[in-house]
């Protein structure tokens, strides 16, 4: 089956409202956050995969290039405007997380969105939140030990919380029948598992 990898209005939509039920999600979160760090700090890297999801399960359902960073900008541009903690450097993370995601389906010529492309995407995303972090100065301090440790649970934590979550919720969607207008319904049978 031959498709257009040109977004369209419909894709752009269903990609716009995701991106703010994301971004609503993505500021909540971050009261979670605070609380988690204050109780048991490094337990935070657990969750810190949720902030990676809307690329993940954006892309897993429109399946075109460029959806994946799109979505995450749009998603954290939307936890910005409501007072997000972390103000403007919401939206380099957004970018930056959002590019990383992209670039895995990029790999794969968007035409792989199983299991393991996305958990992928998710720990790309979860890798490239890292530098950002380091340079903001807040993990430049820890230990060998405890830089890696952080590193780890980090990149489980984007590979659950986005690669199975978002994919999991796309799932969910498309058993619905909402998305039976999208590659993710219309292609699943064309597909062959990359890995």
């Amino acid at each position: 089956m031959k498709t257009s990898r040109v977004v369209n209005f419909r894709e752009i939509m269903i990609t716009v409202i995701l991106s703010m039920i994301c971004g609503v999600a993505y500021f909540g979160w971050g009261f979670f956050y605070n609380v988690l760090d204050a109780a048991l700090p490094s337990s935070t890297e657990l969750i810190y995969g949720l902030w990676f999801v809307a690329s993940i399960i954006t892309a897993y359902i429109v399946q075109k290039p460029g959806v994946a960073m799109l979505s995450e900008v749009a998603a954290a541009f939307v936890e910005m405007i409501f007072g997000g903690q972390w103000g403007l450097s919401t939206l380099v993370f957004g970018l930056i997380q959002g590019a990383a995601a992209e670039l895995i389906f990029a790999g794969f010529r968007y035409r792989s969105f199983h299991l393991g492309v996305v958990v992928l995407a998710g720990m790309a995303s979860a890798a490239a939140s890292i530098p950002i972090d380091y340079y903001q100065g807040y993990i430049g301090d820890l230990t060998t030990g405890m830089l890696v440790l952080k590193i780890v649970l980090r990149l489980l934590s984007g590979a659950i919380l986005a690669g199975v979550l978002g994919k999991v919720v796309g799932d969910l969607l498309a058993k619905t029948g909402v998305l039976n207008s999208y590659l993710l319904v219309r292609s699943k049978s064309d597909r062959k598992p990359a890995f």
